[in-house]
């Protein structure tokens, strides 16, 4: 019996029915997951613009304020 499954799995035409079941079913599974509650949903929107942010400019303003940093250029003298 457990010969005639695993026979009839190695055939590449029922092979490939089996995963398309597996994955459709995955993909149908995180989409419930990311959409089906409404928090997450809002949540995940917020998300979406991440990244089309500057990455220094709207992360870390003045951060060449700070204590300790040298504003000069590495060819300039004081």
């Amino acid at each position: 019996m457990l010969n005639d499954i695993f026979e009839w799995f190695m055939v590449m035409a029922n092979n490939k029915s089996v995963t398309l079941v597996i994955f459709v079913a995955t993909f149908t599974a995180i989409l419930i997951y990311v959409y089906g509650s409404k928090k997450r949903s809002k949540r995940f929107e917020t998300y979406r613009n991440i990244p089309f942010l500057d990455d220094d400019n709207d992360m870390i303003p003045n951060q060449s304020h700070k204590k300790g940093t040298n504003s000069n250029t590495a060819g300039e003298k004081k």
